[in-house]
């Protein structure tokens, strides 16, 4: 800890190569984590999809957090503590859901639920909707996009990451895979039912939403090394997810 804020002392002063847009926390590099050297933030524990989905409220003008979060109802599925507090701070509303599961925390939560069944929210209840690497832990992910359209205000807008095989064209799925050990060889991780490929937003366009795809690509090269939307070194591990996106529906 003493040497953390030495560190960032020192950074105060001197010129740093990257910064986590979300903490501001200043280095020559990031650490790393099991899928990628040197993306994520050692202070907020940020990685990628956080840090680019703040990018999209900072830097581009249509999804700007005055357009679609600013005196808005935002439900956020999986808050991560980073954004979460961000996020609260210019809306005019904030719930937070999930489903709670072993091995899973996100603090106290409005409301416990599955996201492809929401009966205790009503149609068009909320201006946004936000669920950053949810539907992959969701056996009917369709019904899922269903249920997000039906809760937003028409208008409004859903904001999701899920995590995307490189250079896979068609989403994997196999739900008779229920053993962790093999999920995980399949998808990823234990808990996923799926792998998604570069087909995830003919799903949100297929349940009525108007789709825009934000990735490192949309952010000027400097934003991109700076705050790190884009991994430094490519990983080559099965089911990396290199070619981070940001998917934005409106209804």
């Amino acid at each position: 800890m003493i040497l953390a804020k030495a560190n960032q002392i020192y950074f105060a002063f001197a010129k740093s190569k990257v910064e986590c847009n979300i903490c501001h926390y200043k280095a020559n590099r990031l650490s790393s984590d099991f899928w990628h050297l040197y993306t994520k933030c050692p202070n907020c524990s940020s990685g990628i999809r956080r840090r680019l989905v703040l990018a999209t409220f900072e830097h581009i003008e249509d999804f700007s957090f005055k357009k679609i979060i600013e005196g808005k109802s935002i439900l956020h599925f999986a808050p991560e503590k980073p954004l979460r507090n961000l996020i609260k701070q210019h809306a005019k509303s904030y719930k937070t859901a999930d489903l709670l599961m072993e091995g899973y925390f996100y603090g106290k939560l409005d409301y416990n639920i599955d996201i492809s069944n929401m009966p205790v929210i009503e149609d068009e209840s909320f201006d946004c909707v936000i669920a950053c690497d949810v539907l992959e832990h969701v056996p009917d992910h369709i019904k899922g996009i269903k249920e997000v359209y039906r809760i937003l205000k028409k208008g409004g807008h859903c904001i999701f990451t899920v995590p995307q095989r490189d250079h896979l064209k068609i989403t994997h799925e196999d739900l008779s895979i229920t053993n962790p050990r093999d999920r995980e060889k399949a998808f990823g991780q234990f808990d996923h039912w799926r792998i998604y490929g570069d087909d995830f937003s003919s799903f949100l366009e297929k349940c009525g939403f108007k789709v825009t795809i934000v990735d490192a690509n949309s952010f000027p090269k400097e934003v991109v090394e700076r705050n790190v939307l884009f991994p430094p070194i490519l990983s080559k591990k099965e089911n990396v997810t290199n070619f981070r996106k940001v998917f934005i529906g409106v209804k």
